[in-house]
Protein backbone atom coordinates (compact mmCIF):
# COMPACT_ATOMS: atom_id res chain seq x y z
CA UNK A 1 0.00 0.00 0.00
CA UNK A 2 1.79 3.00 -0.63
CA UNK A 3 2.13 6.13 1.70
CA UNK A 4 4.49 9.04 1.64
CA UNK A 5 4.56 8.61 4.95
CA UNK A 6 6.09 4.63 4.40
CA UNK A 7 8.61 6.40 1.82
CA UNK A 8 9.45 8.82 4.14
CA UNK A 9 10.46 5.67 7.22
CA UNK A 10 12.36 3.80 4.49
CA UNK A 11 14.55 7.18 3.30
CA UNK A 12 15.30 7.98 6.91
CA UNK A 13 16.86 4.74 7.33
CA UNK A 14 19.00 5.51 4.88
CA UNK A 15 20.63 8.27 7.28
CA UNK A 16 19.92 10.97 5.13
CA UNK A 17 18.46 14.02 6.75
CA UNK A 18 14.94 14.80 5.02
CA UNK A 19 12.60 17.61 5.16
CA UNK A 20 8.64 17.16 4.98
CA UNK A 21 6.40 20.15 3.86
CA UNK A 22 3.24 20.07 4.08
CA UNK A 23 0.25 22.67 2.94
CA UNK A 24 -1.13 23.74 6.52
CA UNK A 25 -4.15 26.36 5.21
CA UNK A 26 -5.05 27.66 2.00
CA UNK A 27 -7.17 31.22 1.28
CA UNK A 28 -8.38 32.06 -1.81
CA UNK A 29 -7.21 30.05 -5.20
CA UNK A 30 -4.35 27.64 -4.59
CA UNK A 31 -2.81 24.69 -6.68
CA UNK A 32 -2.93 22.56 -3.68
CA UNK A 33 -5.27 21.96 -0.48
CA UNK A 34 -4.44 21.79 3.00
CA UNK A 35 -2.82 18.52 3.65
CA UNK A 36 -1.02 18.20 0.91
CA UNK A 37 2.68 17.05 1.51
CA UNK A 38 6.59 16.61 0.19
CA UNK A 39 9.70 14.93 1.42
CA UNK A 40 12.85 17.35 0.39
CA UNK A 41 16.31 15.97 1.03
CA UNK A 42 19.52 18.55 -0.06
CA UNK A 43 19.39 17.30 -3.54
CA UNK A 44 15.60 18.44 -3.61
CA UNK A 45 12.45 16.81 -4.27
CA UNK A 46 11.99 13.32 -3.33
CA UNK A 47 8.26 12.48 -3.66
CA UNK A 48 5.09 14.07 -3.24
CA UNK A 49 3.89 17.61 -4.13
CA UNK A 50 2.74 20.98 -2.86
CA UNK A 51 0.97 21.17 -6.84
CA UNK A 52 3.94 22.51 -8.32
CA UNK A 53 5.06 25.90 -9.80
CA UNK A 54 6.45 28.67 -8.40
CA UNK A 55 4.90 27.60 -4.76
CA UNK A 56 6.79 24.16 -4.88
CA UNK A 57 10.04 25.66 -6.61
CA UNK A 58 9.98 28.01 -3.63
CA UNK A 59 9.48 25.36 -0.77
CA UNK A 60 12.13 23.53 -2.51
CA UNK A 61 14.79 25.79 -1.95
CA UNK A 62 13.93 26.52 1.54
CA UNK A 63 13.99 22.94 2.82
CA UNK A 64 17.21 22.55 1.03
CA UNK A 65 18.86 25.48 3.15
CA UNK A 66 16.59 24.63 6.11
CA UNK A 67 18.14 21.40 6.24
CA UNK A 68 21.25 22.52 6.14
CA UNK A 69 20.76 25.02 8.90
CA UNK A 70 18.88 22.03 10.85
CA UNK A 71 16.07 24.76 11.42
CA UNK A 72 12.24 24.24 10.62
CA UNK A 73 10.05 27.35 9.54
CA UNK A 74 5.92 27.88 9.50
CA UNK A 75 5.53 31.25 6.66
CA UNK A 76 3.11 31.94 4.41
CA UNK A 77 3.40 31.96 0.52
CA UNK A 78 1.22 34.55 -1.63
CA UNK A 79 -0.40 33.99 -4.57
CA UNK A 80 -1.11 37.23 -6.22
CA UNK A 81 1.73 38.12 -8.65
CA UNK A 82 0.80 40.29 -11.71
CA UNK A 83 -0.20 38.41 -14.67
CA UNK A 84 2.83 39.88 -16.44
CA UNK A 85 4.97 38.41 -14.24
CA UNK A 86 7.72 36.00 -15.13
CA UNK A 87 8.07 33.88 -11.91
CA UNK A 88 5.03 35.11 -9.72
CA UNK A 89 2.02 33.03 -9.26
CA UNK A 90 -1.04 34.67 -9.88
CA UNK A 91 -3.73 32.20 -8.21
CA UNK A 92 -5.05 34.80 -6.31
CA UNK A 93 -4.76 32.92 -3.04
CA UNK A 94 -2.24 32.36 -0.62
CA UNK A 95 -0.96 29.10 1.44
CA UNK A 96 0.70 28.64 4.70
CA UNK A 97 3.68 25.90 4.55
CA UNK A 98 5.34 24.22 7.67
CA UNK A 99 8.43 22.58 7.04
CA UNK A 100 10.19 20.51 9.28
CA UNK A 101 13.44 20.06 8.84
CA UNK A 102 13.98 17.34 11.85
CA UNK A 103 11.56 14.67 10.51
CA UNK A 104 13.88 11.88 12.41
CA UNK A 105 12.56 13.50 15.66
CA UNK A 106 8.87 11.90 14.83
CA UNK A 107 10.40 8.88 13.24
CA UNK A 108 8.30 6.78 15.35
CA UNK A 109 5.03 8.77 15.20
CA UNK A 110 5.35 8.52 11.50
CA UNK A 111 5.80 4.29 11.79
CA UNK A 112 2.80 4.70 14.04
CA UNK A 113 0.74 6.55 11.44
CA UNK A 114 2.23 4.23 8.32
CA UNK A 115 1.02 0.79 10.41
CA UNK A 116 -1.85 1.85 11.29
CA UNK A 117 -3.00 2.62 7.53
CA UNK A 118 -1.02 -0.96 6.55
CA UNK A 119 -3.63 -2.22 8.67
CA UNK A 120 -6.68 -0.31 7.12
CA UNK A 121 -7.48 2.06 10.38
CA UNK A 122 -7.52 5.39 9.78
CA UNK A 123 -6.27 8.04 12.40
CA UNK A 124 -5.37 11.72 12.56
CA UNK A 125 -1.71 13.29 12.57
CA UNK A 126 -1.97 15.82 14.99
CA UNK A 127 1.25 18.32 14.43
CA UNK A 128 1.76 20.83 17.42
CA UNK A 129 3.38 24.24 16.07
CA UNK A 130 5.46 26.14 18.59
CA UNK A 131 7.09 29.53 17.62
CA UNK A 132 6.51 32.10 14.84
CA UNK A 133 8.99 31.82 11.86
CA UNK A 134 11.40 29.27 13.51
CA UNK A 135 9.79 26.67 14.82
CA UNK A 136 9.33 23.68 17.32
CA UNK A 137 7.17 20.69 16.16
CA UNK A 138 5.54 17.96 18.12
CA UNK A 139 3.57 15.20 16.58
CA UNK A 140 1.11 12.53 18.10
CA UNK A 141 -0.73 10.00 15.95
CA UNK A 142 -4.03 8.66 17.25
CA UNK A 143 -6.37 5.90 15.38
CA UNK A 144 -9.99 6.56 14.59
CA UNK A 145 -11.31 3.47 16.28
CA UNK A 146 -8.69 3.94 19.71
CA UNK A 147 -8.93 7.93 20.26
CA UNK A 148 -8.91 9.08 23.57
CA UNK A 149 -8.15 12.69 24.01
CA UNK A 150 -7.21 12.25 27.65
CA UNK A 151 -4.14 10.43 26.22
CA UNK A 152 -3.18 13.85 24.57
CA UNK A 153 -1.80 17.15 26.03
CA UNK A 154 -3.93 18.78 27.88
CA UNK A 155 -4.08 21.96 26.13
CA UNK A 156 -5.06 19.72 23.14
CA UNK A 157 -8.01 18.28 24.88
CA UNK A 158 -10.15 21.41 24.07
CA UNK A 159 -10.19 20.15 20.56
CA UNK A 160 -12.07 17.22 21.00
CA UNK A 161 -14.99 18.14 18.52
CA UNK A 162 -12.63 19.04 15.92
CA UNK A 163 -10.73 16.44 16.13
CA UNK A 164 -13.54 14.30 15.73
CA UNK A 165 -15.09 16.62 13.11
CA UNK A 166 -11.72 16.14 10.64
CA UNK A 167 -11.94 12.44 10.89
CA UNK A 168 -15.29 12.48 10.06
CA UNK A 169 -15.38 15.00 7.18
CA UNK A 170 -11.72 14.21 5.73
CA UNK A 171 -10.81 17.55 6.25
CA UNK A 172 -7.74 19.47 7.30
CA UNK A 173 -8.21 22.01 10.24
CA UNK A 174 -5.10 24.56 11.27
CA UNK A 175 -5.98 25.68 13.95
CA UNK A 176 -4.38 28.28 16.86
CA UNK A 177 -3.77 28.05 20.51
CA UNK A 178 -1.81 31.54 20.90
CA UNK A 179 -0.10 33.82 19.07
CA UNK A 180 3.36 31.55 19.21
CA UNK A 181 1.58 28.14 19.19
CA UNK A 182 -0.75 26.46 16.52
CA UNK A 183 -2.11 22.84 16.00
CA UNK A 184 -2.64 20.96 12.73
CA UNK A 185 -4.94 18.25 12.37
CA UNK A 186 -4.74 16.08 9.37
CA UNK A 187 -6.55 12.98 9.05
CA UNK A 188 -5.25 10.25 6.90
CA UNK A 189 -7.03 7.11 5.47
CA UNK A 190 -5.95 4.44 3.80
CA UNK A 191 -6.65 4.42 0.21
CA UNK A 192 -9.46 3.84 -1.75
CA UNK A 193 -9.42 0.34 -2.51
CA UNK A 194 -9.54 -0.77 -6.71
CA UNK A 195 -10.60 -4.30 -7.88
CA UNK A 196 -10.25 -5.16 -11.08
CA UNK A 197 -11.42 -8.34 -12.50
CA UNK A 198 -9.15 -8.81 -15.93
CA UNK A 199 -5.79 -8.58 -15.96
CA UNK A 200 -5.55 -8.10 -19.57
CA UNK A 201 -4.22 -4.95 -21.97
CA UNK A 202 -7.04 -3.01 -20.08
CA UNK A 203 -6.56 -4.41 -16.84
CA UNK A 204 -2.79 -3.36 -17.25
CA UNK A 205 -3.43 -0.01 -18.76
CA UNK A 206 -6.12 0.78 -15.49
CA UNK A 207 -3.83 -0.43 -13.33
CA UNK A 208 -1.05 1.88 -14.24
CA UNK A 209 -3.53 4.26 -14.36
CA UNK A 210 -5.08 3.59 -10.73
CA UNK A 211 -1.46 3.62 -8.97
CA UNK A 212 -1.28 6.96 -10.14
CA UNK A 213 -4.46 8.14 -9.00
CA UNK A 214 -3.84 6.77 -5.22
CA UNK A 215 -6.15 3.60 -5.55
CA UNK A 216 -5.00 0.25 -3.53
CA UNK A 217 -5.02 -1.82 -6.83
CA UNK A 218 -6.31 -5.36 -6.79
CA UNK A 219 -5.51 -7.85 -9.85
CA UNK A 220 -7.94 -10.91 -9.94
CA UNK A 221 -7.52 -13.18 -13.02
CA UNK A 222 -7.16 -17.07 -13.15
CA UNK A 223 -4.28 -16.68 -15.68
CA UNK A 224 -0.72 -16.77 -14.43
CA UNK A 225 0.68 -15.72 -17.33
CA UNK A 226 -0.85 -12.19 -16.90
CA UNK A 227 -1.64 -11.96 -12.97
CA UNK A 228 2.16 -12.07 -11.68
CA UNK A 229 4.49 -8.88 -10.92
CA UNK A 230 6.36 -9.35 -13.89
CA UNK A 231 3.09 -8.20 -15.50
CA UNK A 232 1.65 -5.83 -13.33
CA UNK A 233 4.21 -4.54 -10.86
CA UNK A 234 2.22 -1.66 -9.64
CA UNK A 235 -0.53 -3.79 -8.12
CA UNK A 236 -0.59 -4.63 -4.41
CA UNK A 237 -2.31 -7.67 -4.19
CA UNK A 238 -2.77 -10.19 -7.60
CA UNK A 239 -5.40 -13.11 -6.82
CA UNK A 240 -4.94 -16.08 -9.16
CA UNK A 241 -8.10 -17.56 -8.88
CA UNK A 242 -11.19 -18.08 -10.74
CA UNK A 243 -12.51 -15.04 -11.21
CA UNK A 244 -15.92 -15.74 -9.67
CA UNK A 245 -14.77 -17.36 -6.59
CA UNK A 246 -11.82 -14.59 -5.91
CA UNK A 247 -14.44 -11.73 -6.41
CA UNK A 248 -16.48 -13.84 -3.57
CA UNK A 249 -13.87 -13.84 -1.42
CA UNK A 250 -12.09 -10.29 -1.69
CA UNK A 251 -13.08 -7.83 1.05
CA UNK A 252 -15.48 -5.28 -0.42
CA UNK A 253 -15.94 -2.20 2.03
CA UNK A 254 -17.71 1.30 1.21
CA UNK A 255 -14.01 2.61 -0.28
CA UNK A 256 -14.12 -0.63 -2.79
CA UNK A 257 -14.29 0.40 -6.30
CA UNK A 258 -14.79 -3.06 -9.01
CA UNK A 259 -14.03 -3.08 -12.53
CA UNK A 260 -14.92 -5.94 -14.40
CA UNK A 261 -12.56 -6.08 -18.11
CA UNK A 262 -12.02 -10.00 -18.17
CA UNK A 263 -11.42 -11.94 -21.19
CA UNK A 264 -15.21 -13.10 -21.90
CA UNK A 265 -18.83 -12.58 -20.80
CA UNK A 266 -18.88 -15.48 -18.96
CA UNK A 267 -16.17 -14.38 -16.31
CA UNK A 268 -17.56 -11.01 -16.65
CA UNK A 269 -21.11 -12.74 -15.15
CA UNK A 270 -19.32 -15.09 -12.61
CA UNK A 271 -17.99 -11.59 -11.32
CA UNK A 272 -20.52 -9.44 -11.46
CA UNK A 273 -22.82 -11.83 -9.82
CA UNK A 274 -20.43 -12.39 -6.94
CA UNK A 275 -20.22 -8.01 -6.15
CA UNK A 276 -23.72 -6.59 -6.92
CA UNK A 277 -25.40 -6.90 -4.18
CA UNK A 278 -22.15 -5.42 -2.30
CA UNK A 279 -22.53 -2.06 -1.04
CA UNK A 280 -19.45 -0.69 -2.72
CA UNK A 281 -19.93 2.90 -4.26
CA UNK A 282 -19.01 1.79 -8.08
CA UNK A 283 -19.32 -1.51 -10.20
CA UNK A 284 -18.54 -0.96 -13.85
CA UNK A 285 -18.16 -3.58 -16.19
CA UNK A 286 -17.16 -3.29 -19.80
CA UNK A 287 -19.03 -4.16 -22.74
CA UNK A 288 -21.46 -2.97 -26.19
CA UNK A 289 -24.75 -1.72 -25.43
CA UNK A 290 -25.98 -5.29 -27.04
CA UNK A 291 -23.63 -7.24 -24.11
CA UNK A 292 -25.19 -5.15 -21.28
CA UNK A 293 -28.46 -5.29 -22.48
CA UNK A 294 -28.24 -9.41 -22.89
CA UNK A 295 -26.34 -9.48 -19.56
CA UNK A 296 -29.36 -7.07 -17.88
CA UNK A 297 -31.70 -9.90 -19.03
CA UNK A 298 -30.19 -12.95 -18.25
CA UNK A 299 -29.50 -11.47 -14.09
CA UNK A 300 -33.29 -10.27 -14.15
CA UNK A 301 -35.04 -13.53 -15.71
CA UNK A 302 -32.64 -15.62 -13.45
CA UNK A 303 -34.15 -13.46 -10.58
CA UNK A 304 -30.24 -12.88 -9.33
CA UNK A 305 -31.28 -8.98 -9.19
CA UNK A 306 -34.07 -6.39 -9.98
CA UNK A 307 -34.47 -3.86 -12.78
CA UNK A 308 -33.40 -0.87 -9.54
CA UNK A 309 -30.33 -3.33 -8.78
CA UNK A 310 -28.77 -3.62 -12.20
CA UNK A 311 -29.08 0.19 -12.26
CA UNK A 312 -26.26 1.05 -10.55
CA UNK A 313 -23.71 -0.76 -12.65
CA UNK A 314 -21.86 1.15 -15.29
CA UNK A 315 -21.83 -0.08 -18.03
CA UNK A 316 -20.56 0.43 -20.92
CA UNK A 317 -18.01 1.55 -18.45
CA UNK A 318 -16.09 4.77 -18.24
CA UNK A 319 -17.27 8.21 -19.41
CA UNK A 320 -18.17 8.97 -23.04
CA UNK A 321 -14.91 10.94 -24.37
CA UNK A 322 -14.57 9.26 -27.55
CA UNK A 323 -12.17 6.54 -26.48
CA UNK A 324 -10.82 3.60 -28.78
CA UNK A 325 -7.83 2.64 -28.02
CA UNK A 326 -6.66 0.64 -24.61
CA UNK A 327 -4.90 3.33 -23.15
CA UNK A 328 -7.81 5.61 -23.77
CA UNK A 329 -9.89 2.93 -22.71
CA UNK A 330 -8.41 3.23 -19.47
CA UNK A 331 -8.32 6.90 -19.44
CA UNK A 332 -12.17 7.02 -19.49
CA UNK A 333 -12.77 4.44 -16.61
CA UNK A 334 -10.43 6.17 -14.27
CA UNK A 335 -12.05 9.54 -15.50
CA UNK A 336 -15.38 8.04 -14.08
CA UNK A 337 -13.53 6.33 -10.78
CA UNK A 338 -12.69 10.25 -9.75
CA UNK A 339 -15.68 11.22 -10.31
CA UNK A 340 -17.45 8.62 -8.26
CA UNK A 341 -14.82 9.19 -6.11
CA UNK A 342 -14.91 12.83 -5.72
CA UNK A 343 -18.66 12.41 -4.99
CA UNK A 344 -18.68 10.23 -2.24
CA UNK A 345 -15.83 12.24 -0.41
CA UNK A 346 -18.55 15.00 -0.99
CA UNK A 347 -21.35 13.44 -0.12
CA UNK A 348 -19.25 11.91 3.35
CA UNK A 349 -18.71 16.10 3.73
CA UNK A 350 -22.32 16.76 3.29
CA UNK A 351 -24.04 13.99 5.17
CA UNK A 352 -23.70 13.95 9.44
CA UNK A 353 -25.57 12.54 12.20
CA UNK A 354 -28.61 13.70 14.36
CA UNK A 355 -29.91 12.59 17.37
CA UNK A 356 -33.43 12.87 19.10
CA UNK A 357 -33.38 12.85 22.80
CA UNK A 358 -36.84 11.72 24.00
CA UNK A 359 -37.81 14.04 27.32
CA UNK A 360 -41.77 14.51 26.44
CA UNK A 361 -42.87 11.43 28.75
CA UNK A 362 -45.09 12.44 31.88
CA UNK A 363 -43.10 10.98 34.68
CA UNK A 364 -45.76 8.80 35.92
CA UNK A 365 -44.11 6.39 37.23
CA UNK A 366 -41.46 9.06 39.34
CA UNK A 367 -44.30 11.32 40.70
CA UNK A 368 -42.76 14.42 39.77
CA UNK A 369 -40.41 15.88 36.53
CA UNK A 370 -37.78 13.84 36.36
CA UNK A 371 -36.00 15.44 33.63
CA UNK A 372 -35.22 18.24 36.14
CA UNK A 373 -34.24 16.47 38.93
CA UNK A 374 -30.41 16.99 39.77
CA UNK A 375 -27.50 15.11 38.62
CA UNK A 376 -23.82 15.89 39.59
CA UNK A 377 -23.61 19.51 38.86
CA UNK A 378 -26.40 19.80 36.89
CA UNK A 379 -30.19 18.40 35.65
CA UNK A 380 -30.60 14.94 34.06
CA UNK A 381 -31.34 16.57 31.24
CA UNK A 382 -28.33 18.70 31.17
CA UNK A 383 -26.13 16.09 31.86
CA UNK A 384 -27.44 14.04 28.78
CA UNK A 385 -27.33 17.57 26.87
CA UNK A 386 -23.57 18.16 27.41
CA UNK A 387 -22.71 14.85 26.64
CA UNK A 388 -24.12 15.14 23.10
CA UNK A 389 -22.64 18.33 22.56
CA UNK A 390 -19.18 16.65 23.59
CA UNK A 391 -19.50 14.14 21.00
CA UNK A 392 -19.26 13.82 17.44
CA UNK A 393 -23.28 14.54 16.52
CA UNK A 394 -24.09 17.22 14.05
CA UNK A 395 -27.09 18.13 15.35
CA UNK A 396 -29.20 17.00 18.41
CA UNK A 397 -33.14 17.27 18.73
CA UNK A 398 -34.82 17.49 21.91
CA UNK A 399 -38.47 16.27 21.85
CA UNK A 400 -40.74 17.72 24.53
CA UNK A 401 -44.42 17.32 25.96
CA UNK A 402 -44.92 17.10 29.76
CA UNK A 403 -42.97 19.95 31.47
CA UNK A 404 -41.52 21.38 28.59
CA UNK A 405 -41.34 25.02 30.06
CA UNK A 406 -38.80 23.51 32.78
CA UNK A 407 -37.00 21.43 30.19
CA UNK A 408 -36.58 23.90 28.21
CA UNK A 409 -35.21 26.41 30.36
CA UNK A 410 -32.61 23.40 31.09
CA UNK A 411 -30.86 23.70 28.04
CA UNK A 412 -31.60 26.90 26.63
CA UNK A 413 -28.14 27.44 26.53
CA UNK A 414 -27.07 24.21 24.68
CA UNK A 415 -26.78 24.04 20.97
CA UNK A 416 -30.13 21.97 20.35
CA UNK A 417 -33.02 22.01 18.77
CA UNK A 418 -36.15 21.75 20.49
CA UNK A 419 -39.31 20.12 19.35
CA UNK A 420 -43.15 19.75 20.72
CA UNK A 421 -44.86 16.69 20.43
CA UNK A 422 -48.68 16.96 20.75
CA UNK A 423 -49.33 13.35 20.97
CA UNK A 424 -46.54 12.70 23.69
CA UNK A 425 -49.40 11.21 26.30
CA UNK A 426 -49.06 8.77 22.91
CA UNK A 427 -46.27 6.98 24.11
CA UNK A 428 -42.47 7.18 22.76
CA UNK A 429 -42.63 6.19 19.17
CA UNK A 430 -44.80 9.27 18.94
CA UNK A 431 -41.83 11.23 20.07
CA UNK A 432 -39.73 9.59 17.82
CA UNK A 433 -41.57 10.34 15.04
CA UNK A 434 -42.05 13.92 15.55
CA UNK A 435 -38.20 14.31 16.36
CA UNK A 436 -37.75 12.08 12.73
CA UNK A 437 -39.95 15.19 11.35
CA UNK A 438 -37.26 17.58 12.26
CA UNK A 439 -34.40 15.67 10.92
CA UNK A 440 -32.67 17.35 7.89
CA UNK A 441 -32.28 15.86 4.34
CA UNK A 442 -28.66 16.17 5.01
CA UNK A 443 -28.43 13.41 7.61
CA UNK A 444 -26.85 10.37 6.66
CA UNK A 445 -28.07 8.44 10.61
CA UNK A 446 -30.22 9.00 13.18
CA UNK A 447 -29.35 8.28 16.99
CA UNK A 448 -32.08 7.68 19.47
CA UNK A 449 -31.35 8.59 23.07
CA UNK A 450 -33.35 8.58 26.43
CA UNK A 451 -33.85 11.60 28.10
CA UNK A 452 -33.74 9.77 31.28
CA UNK A 453 -30.08 7.94 31.09
CA UNK A 454 -27.75 10.58 31.81
CA UNK A 455 -25.33 8.12 32.57
CA UNK A 456 -24.51 7.82 28.95
CA UNK A 457 -21.55 9.30 27.97
CA UNK A 458 -20.10 11.10 24.77
CA UNK A 459 -17.99 7.94 24.43
CA UNK A 460 -20.64 5.42 23.71
CA UNK A 461 -22.17 7.73 21.33
CA UNK A 462 -19.23 7.90 19.59
CA UNK A 463 -18.64 4.36 19.29
CA UNK A 464 -22.07 3.63 18.17
CA UNK A 465 -20.98 6.30 15.21
CA UNK A 466 -17.74 4.62 14.30
CA UNK A 467 -19.35 1.43 14.08
CA UNK A 468 -21.99 2.54 12.27
CA UNK A 469 -18.52 4.60 9.69
CA UNK A 470 -17.24 1.18 9.58
CA UNK A 471 -19.78 -1.25 9.30
CA UNK A 472 -21.60 -2.40 5.87
CA UNK A 473 -25.27 -2.30 7.89
CA UNK A 474 -26.76 0.19 9.10
CA UNK A 475 -28.58 -0.54 12.81
CA UNK A 476 -26.69 -0.58 15.43
CA UNK A 477 -27.89 -1.58 18.79
CA UNK A 478 -25.64 -1.34 22.30
CA UNK A 479 -25.05 -4.56 23.79
CA UNK A 480 -23.84 -5.42 27.46
CA UNK A 481 -23.31 -8.86 28.31
CA UNK A 482 -25.39 -10.13 25.24
CA UNK A 483 -28.06 -7.51 26.12
CA UNK A 484 -29.70 -4.76 24.34
CA UNK A 485 -29.72 -1.44 25.67
CA UNK A 486 -30.33 2.16 24.19
CA UNK A 487 -29.26 4.34 22.58
CA UNK A 488 -29.48 2.77 19.29
CA UNK A 489 -28.52 4.29 15.49
CA UNK A 490 -29.95 3.47 12.27
CA UNK A 491 -29.04 5.01 8.80
CA UNK A 492 -32.06 6.96 7.58
CA UNK A 493 -33.33 5.16 4.25
CA UNK A 494 -35.13 3.90 7.75
CA UNK A 495 -37.09 6.82 8.56
CA UNK A 496 -40.11 6.29 6.49
CA UNK A 497 -40.32 2.97 7.63
CA UNK A 498 -40.61 4.50 11.43
CA UNK A 499 -42.78 7.17 10.47
CA UNK A 500 -45.33 4.75 9.05
CA UNK A 501 -45.25 2.87 12.19
CA UNK A 502 -48.79 3.10 14.00
CA UNK A 503 -49.31 3.81 17.87
CA UNK A 504 -49.36 0.28 18.76
CA UNK A 505 -45.94 -0.01 17.34
CA UNK A 506 -42.66 0.41 18.91
CA UNK A 507 -39.04 1.20 17.86
CA UNK A 508 -38.46 -2.44 18.56
CA UNK A 509 -40.45 -2.99 15.27
CA UNK A 510 -37.84 -1.65 13.10
CA UNK A 511 -35.49 -4.19 14.98
CA UNK A 512 -37.98 -6.99 14.19
CA UNK A 513 -38.47 -6.39 10.83
CA UNK A 514 -34.96 -6.07 9.80
CA UNK A 515 -32.85 -8.29 12.01
CA UNK A 516 -30.33 -9.06 8.76
CA UNK A 517 -29.60 -5.29 9.37
CA UNK A 518 -28.59 -5.65 12.51
CA UNK A 519 -24.96 -4.65 14.40
CA UNK A 520 -25.16 -5.29 17.77
CA UNK A 521 -22.16 -3.17 19.28
CA UNK A 522 -21.13 -4.60 22.67
CA UNK A 523 -20.10 -2.41 25.85
CA UNK A 524 -18.60 -2.54 28.82
CA UNK A 525 -20.65 -0.16 30.34
CA UNK A 526 -24.02 -1.48 32.37
CA UNK A 527 -25.45 1.90 32.51
CA UNK A 528 -27.21 1.00 28.90
CA UNK A 529 -29.58 -1.32 30.12
CA UNK A 530 -30.53 1.20 32.97
CA UNK A 531 -32.63 4.12 32.39
CA UNK A 532 -34.28 6.32 36.01
CA UNK A 533 -38.17 5.68 36.10
CA UNK A 534 -38.53 5.56 39.81
CA UNK A 535 -37.23 7.13 42.89
CA UNK A 536 -35.32 3.92 43.10
CA UNK A 537 -33.66 4.01 39.92
CA UNK A 538 -32.89 7.53 40.64
CA UNK A 539 -31.20 6.95 43.86
CA UNK A 540 -29.37 3.97 42.85
CA UNK A 541 -27.67 6.32 40.35
CA UNK A 542 -26.92 9.40 42.53
CA UNK A 543 -25.08 6.47 44.95
CA UNK A 544 -22.84 5.96 41.53
CA UNK A 545 -21.96 9.70 40.65
CA UNK A 546 -19.29 8.44 37.79
CA UNK A 547 -18.09 10.44 35.40
CA UNK A 548 -18.97 8.18 32.12
CA UNK A 549 -16.76 10.35 30.05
Amino acid sequence: MKSIFYNLINELSKGSPLALATILNVKGSAPQVSGSTAIFSVDGLLTGTLGGGILEGDATQKAITLLKKGKSTLYDFGLNSDIDSEEGAICGGSATLLIDAHTDKSRNVFSELDQSIQNNKPGVLITMISGKNEVEIERFWREQAHFNVEQLPEELRQFENELFSCLDKKNCQYLKLSQSKSVFLQPIYPLAKLIIAGAGHIGKALAYMADLLDFEVTIIDDRSEYANRENIPVADTILVKPIGKAMEEVPKTRDTYIVIVTRGHRDDSDALRACIHSDVPYIGMIGSKKKVKLTRENFISHGWVTDTQFDRIHSPVGLEIGSKTIQEIAVSISAQLIQVRSQENARGQENYISAIILAAGESRRMGKPKMLLPFGDTSIIAKLANSVIRSRIDKTIVVLGSDHVGISKQIQDYPLETVYNEAYKEGMLSSVQAGLSNVNDKTEAIMVLLGDQPMIGSNIMNKLIETYRTSLKEIIVTTYKGKRGHPILFGSKYKSVVMELSKENSLKDLLLTYPEDIVEMETDSPEILRDIDTEKDYKEELKQQINYD
